[in-house]
């Protein structure tokens, strides 16, 4: 992630996804922001307090109606509302101190970021191709009761507690997953149940799982990395 001030103080993501040009919103001078914005064709939003981002609502979203990115980390907001203004939105991503979002009112999102809470929903009925899911560590330790879009193609899990893969449900469209410093998943047996036409799996800092059932005997996967 490059994002540097310009000359006209504004806070400009050289990297983004997708190549949609991005700028920072800045709460001493959202106006400026909103209005720099518009005049340079940006399609992009996001919002950190390290980058000058200290507000607890969205509301500035009425006024981005056509915006296609939106990433807001490491921050409390207390009103998503102006969210689904966004019809526009194709890449989303918000941390976990917040009201909860209904996915499902996003008609063109593809991609997901996603630190989950219980109030969110629409997930499973949204657009959503790529999701991203942070820190899902429910007391159960599995994933029943947990959303997952349902034409999702490539599913990225981090920091998530379960042991298994007990309580996902049968994914058909899934082609690609990782699992990132899952540290507790030792059991991918259900794998060609859940994701019969799964291609790729990665495993990164997951050192108990077992990296035969559920791999070996998967009838379409063809790589595997696990390190």
């Amino acid at each position: 992630m490059s994002i540097e001030k310009n000359k006209s103080g504004f806070y400009e993501w050289h990297d983004p996804p997708e190549g949609i040009p991005s700028i920072g919103i800045q709460t001493s001078r959202c106006k400026k922001c909103i209005a720099y914005y518009h005049e340079k064709g940006f399609r992009g939003l996001f919002g950190n307090p390290h980058f000058g981002f200290r507000q607890d609502n969205l509301d500035f979203l009425t006024e981005t109606t056509n915006a296609k990115l939106v990433w807001f980390f490491q921050i409390n907001i207390k009103n998503v509302e102006a969210l689904y203004e966004l019809t526009e939105l194709e890449y989303f991503g918000i941390n976990d101190k917040r009201p909860g979002i209904d996915f499902s009112r996003f008609p063109k999102l593809r991609t997901a970021i996603n630190q989950w809470i219980k109030k969110d929903i629409g997930i499973s009925k949204s657009s959503i191709r790529e999701y991203h899911l942070w820190h899902f560590k429910p007391r159960s330790k599995s994933y029943d009761g947990l959303e997952i879009p349902k034409d999702v193609r490539e599913l990225h899990l981090y920091w998530a507690n379960p042991a298994s893969l007990s309580g996902l449900p049968v994914l058909k469209k899934l082609r690609h997953i990782e699992f990132h410093r899952c540290r507790n998943l030792e059991d991918l047996s259900a794998l060609p149940t859940i994701a019969p036409a799964l291609k790729t799996l990665v495993i990164t800092t997951s050192s108990r799982v077992d990296p035969i059932r559920g791999i070996v005997d998967h009838p379409t996967l063809k790589k595997t990395l696990i390190s």
